[in-house]
């Protein structure tokens, strides 16, 4: 739905609900001074969504390369602390759960009025939804190196599976039926428990596949939820409580895969900010916000070869086959896109 301008609904109605009636709530904002400036620019990356918080943090690299005589500063959520990059001037945290970051709040406006009287010159930086995700070094974020393409070959064959538990990897339109509905009777423990099982049944089933022809993979599996018994050679990092060494260890692995796999969302964004490439599951209800969410990491037709898109119901011996192609197919794809070109 659009407005009379065509802006998106869900975007103004929160924008112009909260400048009707600001909220009274107290929010505690954290002010750490690493690098004292006079000047500054200031990025907010405040939002109520995960991967839109990300994506706007990512607009940090620019300013900082861009405008060296500026000292950044970022006001964003505590949470996202750990990704603040190097060389950044200051830091306001906010300690405010995400869902709660969509309104007006007096308390906030009134503490970075008083953090902005600080300084001679204060710039507002842009907080760009849909940064150009190539040119994003996400090592300056993380300290953690991304996968590295002239290793492709000689590094050791590694995969990171994104499981995550609120959007699920369905095996056909009758299972996503049947979870719906167990949903809506109330029987959330049911279709959890099955659902959330058949899920990693598929994810095995296309390592499986994958192992017929290569047998040395390795893999590691991410995401909030309970680990569960895995094949020899997998790594299940899965966890409830996230914290610092959890999200680094999970960087790591992604460092460490040609490809990971998952279902489309926010949680992709990191995953694919590191790994090579990616296979996707992309739900029908998705298909406006394809790409949206992968960190594309190349501008040519590599793109095409190594982020790979598939139905919402794929088969394991679809993912399966996409992923031998990445492996299998790579040498000669590089050298005819990458090497032979004129």
């Amino acid at each position: 739905m659009h407005d009379a301008k065509g802006a998106e609904l869900w975007v103004t109605t929160p924008l112009m609900n909260s400048f009707r009636g600001p909220s009274n709530e107290e929010v505690r904002i954290e002010r750490k001074v690493l690098k004292p400036c006079k000047r500054v620019v200031v990025l907010n990356t405040l939002d109520v969504l995960y991967g839109h918080v990300l994506l706007k943090l990512w607009n940090a690299q620019y300013y900082l390369d861009a405008h060296p005589d500026l000292g950044l500063v970022i006001l964003m959520p505590r949470s996202f602390e750990w990704l603040v990059p190097k060389g950044t001037a200051e830091v306001w945290l906010v300690d405010q759960k995400l869902g709660r970051a969509h309104g007006w709040y007096r308390s906030i406006d009134r503490q970075v009025n008083e953090f902005l009287a600080a300084y001679d010159e204060v710039y507002m930086g842009k907080g760009y939804a849909h940064p150009d995700k190539s040119k994003v070094d996400i090592e300056r974020f993380t300290g953690v190196p991304a996968f590295d393409l002239a290793r492709f070959i000689t590094a050791p064959k590694h995969i990171t599976f994104v499981l995550r538990e609120d959007r699920l990897w369905f095996r056909t339109a009758l299972h996503k039926f049947k979870y719906r509905a167990l949903m809506k009777l109330g029987m959330k423990g049911v279709a959890r428990w099955y659902f959330l099982a058949d899920q990693q049944r598929l994810a095995m089933a296309s390592l499986r596949r994958i192992r017929a022809r290569y047998p040395d993979v390795k893999a590691t599996i991410v995401g909030l939820g309970e680990k569960r018994p895995v094949p020899a050679g997998v790594t299940d990092l899965r966890t409830r409580q996230m914290n610092v060494d959890t999200e680094l260890a999970w960087c790591r692995a992604y460092g460490a895969s040609q490809f990971v796999i998952g279902v489309h969302g926010s949680n992709m964004l990191l995953p694919t900010a590191f790994a090579g490439g990616c296979i996707e599951v992309l739900p029908h209800d998705r298909y406006g916000n394809i790409v949206q969410d992968v960190a594309v990491r190349y501008n040519d037709v590599m793109q095409l070869f190594l982020y790979r898109f598939v139905d919402e119901f794929a088969s394991a011996r679809e993912v399966a086959r996409h992923a031998l192609s990445i492996f299998g197919d790579y040498a000669v794809f590089h050298r005819n896109n990458r090497i032979n070109v004129p």
